[in-house]
């Protein structure tokens, strides 16, 4: 009732008024730390249509005057928003407002306190006095003794203190004399410090920052480390925020022996689907050319170097174009062989640079992979069919005067999805593609490929699903001119095959925690395929492995089996995940079992039995496991198990556990493993490695001590890597982990 007759007086005036000091207040206060969270004027604003609601013990108002008093626990609220006071004053025709006595106001988690606040709604200005911010987003502390409004965009604060520690004596805090501040402009700090406790540690006269309301251009927290074969290095990463779409990251970094590498990560987000990450680092190094008489160079690699200049270029980009047309790019150019090897693993880089293979689930070569592969994909796709066109080119940094890798400069691919054929019970597809290859020394040309196919469901047997297919596979080259030959070769072949499959499923009501179902699927898959290769002798495949298909005649047999769970929240809300999947193959080739053989030998028609497992029982365990047994050897012949657990232990603490074992028989054993564990009073302990289990030699081992407290936290890192060691130390401030941030607006 109160607050009806209160907005009968006022009007929407007043309305507009209230929430206009909600708006000030937060963006005055947001604006006075350099990369502080800004609180979102939508979230501020609320719906419009929500009416305020005031209560108090008494109000008064005169309608000659135009004041409206509320005297006594007032309280001005409109959903997330609340205004506690002990008094407010509201004077319509000056367009005042004041309010005064244990002053509190809650927004969204934010709390702003002070002891009085006065405002003019028609200028949009006032001032509070010994306010205090609390802004949940980065658990920031944010005081002044003074902080004015002075224009539509201009602040002004006195006596300005920043924190994101609890408690009334912080462990760390910035200070400032003076703030003056404009919005979406610049801002000026005179005498700002930073403390430690009651110690400062930084000083200086005159901050100029500038006081944008989205992300912050400023300095990231530097790294600092000391590595064997490098000695000391540093290096300091710079944000800038160039628009709402796009930002930069420079990251400048001093190695002690090899000189000044400069970091570049540009990325850009231009809409759901389309975003880019492009990275790039250089380094004059002081080591010229590489000494192969050196026995720690050469467990690096055994390739020579000669350059002084070295480079990383590394970028992937999607975009999606008018018209339905997506674009892929993926580049990776690096100088020399041993870059990688040396440099891969940047001192401050995994804090803040994009993880390409997260982000665009298309990972680099790793620092062994002979080539570096760039590529760019053109599609186009419709109901029926699809365009693609594509360039790619391999680069051989082992060999960079003597490439002679073929390259698919130009591609060109048309697909037919499977589709019914009018008036038949037959379906249609089609793959089919254009190619130019080039190299710098060797053979290149054009060749064409067709694989035309045709299928036949039936579907006469009940409950089982019978289709069989004929798929003709012609491949056209023409080579050009090299060491005086050249010509064409054509290439042609088919393919039959039969699939049998049908699919079986139960679904089983349980009650455990928060599942409540469990689906099992069971499919198999019955499958024959023939495909001859006549003539084999007189084609010589030059470029592509597709241009060597083998001789198939093979029938297999697969066993899928799927568990799928649905779980149910507190409210009943359902999700559901893959809780186990479990695949058998096991293929028999005709031609081996029927195969002449010499006195004594075996034929050995059955191949590998394949298994993988993938199990998933809660959120926070993840096993997958792969094997293939080997029927006449008794043995697995290659295999890995992969294990991820996280382990909750209250308070928001997490320990992690990852194991991969892969192995391959006389050949490869490898063991890797990850390890964050938790202690008391906010130490937690870390390690991981990976260790060559066939010639047992350690590749790489690390192992990290770190402190968490309340708002500040530092990690002592070593690590001792096959070609180095090397000790850093990182110090980090709660709050600053969310500087540079890209998102789209």
């Amino acid at each position: 009732m109160l607050a009806s007759v209160l907005k009968a007086i006022i009007g929407n005036q007043a309305e507009r008024g209230l929430t206009g000091i909600i708006v000030g207040i937060f963006a005055l206060v947001c604006m006075v730390f350099i990369g502080s969270p800004v609180v979102d004027g939508r979230i501020l604003l609320g719906d419009e249509l929500l009416p305020w609601h005031i209560t108090a013990n008494t109000i008064s108002a005169s309608a000659d005057t135009n004041v409206i008093i509320a005297e006594g626990e007032v309280v001005v609220s409109r959903g997330e928003q609340t205004l506690r006071a002990d008094r407010i004053v509201y004077n319509k025709e000056s367009g005042l407002l004041s309010a005064e006595g244990n002053v509190e106001l809650l927004t969204a988690g934010d709390i702003l306190r002070c002891d009085k606040g006065l405002f003019n709604l028609k200028d949009k200005t006032g001032y509070i006095l010994n306010g205090s911010l609390f802004l949940k987003t980065n658990h920031f502390y944010v005081k002044g003794k003074e902080i004015r409004k002075t224009g539509p965009e201009t602040y002004s604060i006195k006596g300005c203190k920043i924190t994101s520690c609890d408690g009334e004596a912080p462990d760390w805090s910035i200070t400032g004399s003076e703030v003056e501040v404009t919005i979406e402009g610049y801002g000026t700090v005179k005498h700002a410090a930073f403390f430690v406790r009651h110690i400062p540690l930084l000083y200086f006269p005159y901050i100029i920052f500038p006081a944008k309301t989205k992300r912050q251009t400023g300095v990231l927290v530097p790294s600092a480390g000391y590595s064997q074969r490098d000695g000391f290095e540093i290096e300091i990463p710079i944000f800038w925020a160039i628009s709402d779409q796009t930002d930069a990251t420079f990251y400048e970094r001093y190695i002690e022996k090899r000189g000044l590498m400069q970091g570049l990560e540009f990325r850009y987000v231009t809409g759901v689907d389309s975003k880019g990450v492009f990275l790039f680092d250089i380094l004059s190094d002081k080591k010229e050319q590489k000494d192969l008489y050196d026995e720690d160079y050469l467990k690096i690699s055994p390739y020579p170097r000669t350059n002084e200049t070295r480079y990383w270029l590394r970028a992937r980009s999607d975009q999606q174009l008018p018209y339905d047309i997506g674009v892929k790019l993926d580049v990776d150019f690096v100088s020399d062989y041993d870059y990688l090897r040396e440099f891969e693993e940047p001192s401050v880089g995994p804090e803040y640079m994009v993880r390409l293979d997260e982000e665009f689930g298309r990972p680099l070569g790793g620092a062994e992979s002979p080539y570096r592969r760039s590529a760019l994909l053109i599609t186009r796709n419709f109901q029926d069919y699809s365009i693609q066109a594509s360039s790619t080119y391999y680069e051989d940094p082992k060999r960079p005067q003597e490439n002679t890798t073929p390259q698919p400069l130009a591609d060109l691919g048309f697909t037919i999805l499977p589709k019914r054929i009018y008036g038949l019970p037959f379906y249609f597809s089609l793959e089919s593609g254009y190619g130019y290859i080039y190299r710098d020394t060797g053979p290149k040309g054009q060749r064409v490929a067709l694989a035309p196919s045709l299928s036949y469901p039936i579907w006469s047997i009940p409950y089982v699903a019978l289709e069989p297919s004929v798929t003709y596979f012609v491949t056209y080259q023409w080579l050009e001119e090299h060491q005086g030959y050249k010509g064409q070769q054509t290439k042609d072949s088919y393919e039959l095959g039969l699939r049998l499959h049908t699919t079986i499923e139960k679904i089983f009501h349980i009650k455990q925690g928060n599942m409540k179902r469990l689906k099992h699927k069971f499919q198999p898959v019955l499958s024959y395929t023939l495909r001859p290769y006549p003539d084999e002798e007189e084609y010589t495949p030059w470029f592509e492995p597709v241009d060597v298909l083998d001789r198939l005649n093979v029938i297999s047999l697969s066993l899928d089996n799927y568990l799928d769970v649905r779980r149910e929240d507190e409210r009943g809300r359902p999700s559901f995940s893959q809780g186990a999947r479990l695949r058998l193959t096991q293929g028999y080739d005709l031609d081996e079992a029927r195969r002449e053989t010499m006195p004594g030998e075996e034929r050995k028609p059955f191949n590998p039995l394949q298994a993988a497992l993938s199990l998933t029982p809660y959120p926070a365990l993840d096993l997958s496991a792969r094997a293939d047994w080997d029927h006449y050897n008794h043995y697995i012949s290659s295999g890995s198990v992969a294990l991820d657990l996280a382990v909750e232990r209250g308070a928001n603490k997490q320990d992690r556990y990852r194991i991969d074992y892969e192995y391959i028989r006389d050949s490869s054993k490898s063991l890797s493993y990850d390890a964050a564990i938790n202690l008391l009073y906010g130490f937690s302990v870390g390690a991981s490695g990976k260790r060559d289990l066939t010639i047992k030699y350690d590749i790489k081992n690390s192992y990290w001590i770190d402190y968490q407290s309340q708002c500040w936290g530092i990690r002592l890192l070593y690590e001792n890597l096959e070609k180095d060691k090397r000790i850093m130390l990182t110090f980090r401030l709660l709050g600053f982990g969310k500087l540079g941030d890209l998102k789209v607006y």
